[in-house]
């Protein structure tokens, strides 16, 4: 299945395709989902993670065509 990711730059983007998906293993939870990408635990366990725009938990299991998304926290002077 595949799956759509918007992450920080951090993340390892080494095994995704040009459109920006990942072809994952089915029945794949978020949880297992972050370490293929490499988001960092801190990252993960601070800045909410969103599946398909809505507030997700780390033992959601993701479907094909998901959008799996974080929040990338922006600073100001």
């Amino acid at each position: 299945m595949r799956i759509e990711f918007h992450g920080p730059s951090i993340c390892d983007f080494s095994k995704f395709e040009k459109d920006g998906t990942i072809e994952v293993p089915d029945g794949i939870t978020l949880k297992q989902f972050l370490k293929i990408v490499k988001l960092p635990k801190l990252w993960a366990k601070t800045l909410p993670l969103l599946v398909n725009y809505e507030k997700a938990d780390m033992k959601q299991v993701l479907k094909d065509g998901d959008i799996v998304s974080s929040y990338t926290p922006l600073g100001s002077g």
